[in-house]
């Protein structure tokens, strides 16, 4: 039976700090990073301040949590489903994730997260670099991918480039279409690699 408390308890906490996160998101595209409050969030969200510092020691908190997120729909998403087809598919697929990733959470949020004071983008070591450093070994492996670079050096240029389009993206206030901006980039950029 305490088993039982204890799983209800996780469950609810998960969807209470997943209703905070999804109220900030909203939020701050409607009013952008600087203009959102926690007050905004709690009441939106229809939870007490003291919840929001529950689930988060700040605001900024919140754009941690979308890298944690998209770490983890990398790694359940994204993974399974770029296999199966050539490197440079699988690439330029992955990439495509990539620019969804970036439309679901949106533009003001971009506009955050690729703000040259945001220096989470660039940390190492995390699941979405290590879902395409894996693609760019195996087509090394089979002679898709040329042998010139370290598959961690191909797949930081990559990264450099994919952020310059969701920046570009953002900085137009998402005039365009990230996903197809994205694709056609990433069609002649990872061409430079191909064996």
């Amino acid at each position: 039976m305490a088993a039982e408390k204890r799983n209800s308890r996780k469950i609810q906490a998960e969807a209470t700090k997943n209703k905070i996160y999804k109220t900030a998101i909203k939020l701050m595209e409607q009013k952008g990073f600087s203009n959102m409050k926690i007050d905004d969030i709690c009441s939106k969200a229809g939870v007490s301040v003291g919840s929001f510092y529950n689930y988060f020691k700040s605001k900024n908190d919140i754009l941690i949590e979308i890298y944690k997120r998209g770490d983890v729909y990398f790694e359940e998403t994204v993974r399974p489903n770029v296999q199966g087809k050539g490197t440079v598919e699988n690439i330029i697929d992955y990439f495509d994730y990539y620019a969804k990733y970036n439309e679901i959470t949106g533009v003001e949020t971009a506009k955050q997260l690729f703000a040259s004071a945001n220096k989470l983008y660039i940390s190492k070591g995390r699941n979405m670099q290590a879902v395409l450093t894996e693609i760019i070994i195996r087509g090394q492996e089979n002679g898709e991918i040329i042998k010139d670079y370290e598959p961690e050096g191909i797949t930081e240029y990559l990264f450099i480039a994919a952020r310059g389009v969701c920046y570009d993206w953002a900085s137009h206030d998402g005039s365009y279409n990230l996903r197809e901006g994205m694709q056609r980039y990433m069609k002649l950029l990872v061409g430079i690699f191909a064996a």
